[in-house]
């Protein structure tokens, strides 16, 4: 028996997809940059341990970004 694939991560796996039928580049800085821009946009209106779940996101992207260097 297979164990079922979470919604969330079927869906990022389609994004994914779809991203490189675009030809979008593979880039965590943009990823980065889209993700503050949500935070800032939703600060306030989600509790702080939910800021600390999409800024430990975000300390995940900074990293990928600095091993691309």
């Amino acid at each position: 028996m297979t164990n079922p694939v979470d919604p969330y991560i079927e869906t990022f796996r389609h994004q994914a997809e779809r991203m490189d039928e675009l030809g979008i580049p593979c880039d965590p800085d943009a990823a980065m940059v889209l993700l503050a821009q949500f935070m800032a946009e939703i600060e306030g209106s989600i509790s702080e341990e939910e800021m600390f779940s999409l800024a430990e996101i975000g300390g995940h992207l900074f990293r990928e970004g600095l091993h691309r260097r």
